[in-house]
């Protein structure tokens, strides 16, 4: 016999004010660190909706005291992974828009500011492609450390792993992105 169904319990306002600070502090670096990770902003924006709902549903499961930071960014990590899990062995092409390039459709997105215009700038095409081209737990270590300055507990934390594997793939990683680097340099 199957246990009765609770009935539906509308959001607590502690609940809805967690959320809403939440969206309101971390919003915008949650979209980048998940637009880092897909490079796509249609991507990004669903793992960020995605996070944000789980953040919803699990809001007592946060320690006050710890990085809420640390701990959407490995909710996302987790989404991420199981979508390419999902996608693993699936071929997809992305359909051009009305087969015209637009960047943005005429609107910016809600989370490119001019400061991170200039930042992206200064990475460079170069750095960008070979970004790109790691593999998505290299590219994610890389981020993480290098991007968003987090130390390698941190970085433990959100990919679920040892600190010792954190430093492995992060030594590869570097190396792989130092020989994509001169790649994409001597290529162009």
């Amino acid at each position: 016999m199957a246990a009765p169904r609770k009935p539906f319990e509308p959001p607590s306002p502690e609940q809805t004010a967690f959320l809403e600070r939440a969206i309101e502090q971390y919003g915008k670096a949650t979209y980048t660190f998940a637009l880092r990770l897909t490079h796509n902003e249609a991507d990004a924006r669903d793992l960020t909706q995605e996070a944000f709902i789980r953040v919803y549903r699990a809001w007592r499961s946060f320690t006050p005291g710890t990085s809420f930071l640390s701990w959407i960014y490995r909710i996302v990590t987790n989404l991420h992974r199981d979508e390419l899990r999902r996608q693993k062995g699936r071929y997809q092409e992305e359909i051009p828009e009305d087969n015209a390039f637009q960047e943005y459709g005429g609107t910016r997105p809600l989370a490119v500011e001019p400061i991170e215009d200039m930042v992206e700038s200064q990475v460079g095409e170069t750095m960008s492609k070979a970004l790109a081209a790691l593999s998505p737990d290299q590219r994610q270590v890389v981020v993480l450390a290098d991007v968003e300055e987090y130390s390698y507990q941190e970085i433990a934390d959100i990919v679920g792993c040892s600190i010792g594997t954190v430093r492995s793939r992060l030594h590869r990683a570097r190396l792989q992105l130092r020989k994509l680097v001169e790649h994409f340099s001597a290529a162009t």
